[in-house]
């Protein structure tokens, strides 16, 4: 087996015999993701260099009234010595009921 036309014909042949649905991957549909969503079953996103969800997250919240403008959606790049001041933000958050993003 040649290693440069494996994937192809792997691709092709999963395809062919289960269907176009197990290759292709569906747009993400930040809309869908959060109508799956409920209080106590958040977003977990795995970050991937070049791939940034703020943009989808931010375009949820402003339809639904949370904007980083008004302080309701918080954003918080995590590095050295953010750790007390996401926790606090998380606090506080969940008592008010407004969204964040660590």
């Amino acid at each position: 087996m040649r290693p440069d036309r494996l994937s192809g014909a792997l691709q092709q042949f999963v395809g062919e015999n289960l269907g176009e649905e197990f290759v292709e991957q569906t747009p993400f549909d930040v809309f869908q993701l959060y109508n799956e969503m409920t209080a106590i079953t958040p977003a977990f996103f795995v970050l991937f260099p070049g791939v940034d969800p703020t943009p989808d997250v931010e375009r949820v919240g402003k339809s639904n009234g949370i904007s980083i403008v008004d302080n309701t959606l918080i954003n918080i790049s995590m590095g050295q010595g953010q750790e007390d001041i996401a926790i606090k933000a998380l606090h506080d958050c969940a008592k008010k009921g407004n969204w964040i993003m660590v």
